[in-house]
């Protein structure tokens, strides 16, 4: 029995991988640090602490994590003021449709609570939504299943019964060591990422419904 469905935000609902590669590789030059793009995929679904964490060290960069996090979002806010907040094609659609079958949502990103909720606001999905969660907000991230678990107790689900919608290693593995079932969305603008864990792999969000997240469930 489907119980809840839950989200990923970046690169699943919004088109904000671009904006985290080229604010990442931006600040890295500022240190002399050149690096190819597909470098930065392996951080796609961690924490930004763990990501400039794990730079900092094998990059020797001279400055705090902290530090490094807020110039990155700077940089990152920047680029998204000036080109603008854009859906993933298809997904509002397909939120919508689970929402007026009475599926319980809920967006798990490892994201920080307040880009979540400037994200929904201006994509005016807030509304489709019964719980956020924060990487931030869990004692472990991605790959560990900490954000979907919290995320299934607080919509009194239980893990087997919901069904994630990923489009990163890192994520696809973590609903996999919550024991949920798992859409993997393979963006085709971008390398494929490894995403074998999940229960599917889709290229677009055209045809999924209720029924199509019942189905790998029950």
């Amino acid at each position: 029995m489907l119980e809840a469905v839950l989200f990923d935000m970046d690169g699943v609902i919004i088109d904000t991988e671009p904006f985290f590669l080229r604010s990442e590789s931006m600040l890295l030059k500022e240190f002399g640090v050149d690096t190819e793009l597909e470098y930065h995929f392996r951080y796609q679904g961690t924490t930004h602490e763990y990501m400039w964490e794990t730079m900092k060290n094998e990059f020797n960069l001279d400055a705090p994590v902290g530090e490094l996090v807020e110039r990155a979002n700077v940089i990152r806010n920047r680029l998204m003021d000036e080109d603008g907040l854009q859906p993933i094609p298809g997904v509002i659609p397909f939120i919508a449709r689970l929402h007026e079958a009475g599926v319980p949502l809920a967006i798990a990103s490892s994201s920080p609570l307040t880009d979540i909720h400037k994200a929904v606001k201006a994509l005016d999905i807030e509304k489709y939504f019964s719980y956020f969660v924060s990487g931030e907000s869990v004692a472990h991230s991605k790959p560990a299943p900490d954000i979907f678990l919290d995320a299934a107790e607080n919509l009194n689900a239980k893990p087997e019964n919901c069904v994630v919608i990923e489009d990163s290693k890192n994520g696809v593995a973590s609903a996999h060591a919550a024991g949920c079932k798992c859409i993997g969305f393979r963006n085709l603008e971008f390398p494929p990422q490894d995403l074998s864990l999940a229960s599917v792999i889709v290229t677009d969000f055209s045809d999924l419904d209720a029924d199509y997240c019942r189905a790998l469930v029950d």
